[in-house]
């Protein structure tokens, strides 16, 4: 028992030698603002480098838009609204847009095919649309058949338009793309 309490009285008096020591010096003080420092430190070397990977993602992206817009140049003078997906998974990525598309349906994304570009239907139509227009997609393309849709769009001042999609598939290399043409009938 007298051994429990000698042990127990060590071990207040390295508790008491520690506090005084930490009351001295003032390490209550000095040790968390030295752990902010370093961590802050860390933090900003973490979020330099962040900064310069975003720099370059978005360099190649701009690059990659330029090239699928140079790879599509057969269509840039196209007079009929044209545009291109891409599968990915069980998506359907936007690559390109010809300019009478964006002069038919720019309002959708603030006449920017570039804002639009490398997104998906999800991102800018409701659910109903977005899902009818990917179940047309992955019929195109398990299919390979071309497909001849009748939808009605709005036209920028909210008009009903009248439209036929001619879907069809094209395989590159191990690419699926989804390739689409909008036929304008007469508004409703």
């Amino acid at each position: 028992m007298e051994a429990i309490e000698e042990e127990n009285t060590q071990k207040k008096k390295w508790f008491q030698f520690i506090l005084e020591i930490i009351k001295k010096y003032r390490l209550f003080t000095y040790v968390p603002i030295l752990v902010l420092t370093v961590s802050s430190f860390s933090l900003r070397k973490k979020n330099e480098g962040l900064v310069q990977r975003v720099a370059r993602l978005e360099t190649l992206n701009e690059t990659l838009v330029s090239n699928m817009i140079l790879y599509n140049r057969n269509f840039e003078t196209f007079p009929v609204p044209i545009f291109q997906k891409l599968k990915r998974g069980n998506e359907f990525i936007v690559q390109y847009f010809n300019p009478a598309y964006v002069n038919l349906l720019g309002h959708n994304f603030e006449y920017n095919r570039f804002l639009y570009m490398g997104k998906t239907d999800y991102d800018y139509y409701p659910k109903r649309i977005a899902d009818l227009y990917h179940n047309y997609d992955v019929s195109v393309a398990f299919t390979g058949v071309a497909m001849k849709i009748k939808v009605v769009i709005k036209d920028s001042l909210d008009n009903n338009l009248n439209v036929e999609v001619l879907k069809w598939r094209q395989i590159r290399e191990r690419d699926t793309l989804i390739y689409g043409m909008i036929i304008l009938d007469k508004p409703m």
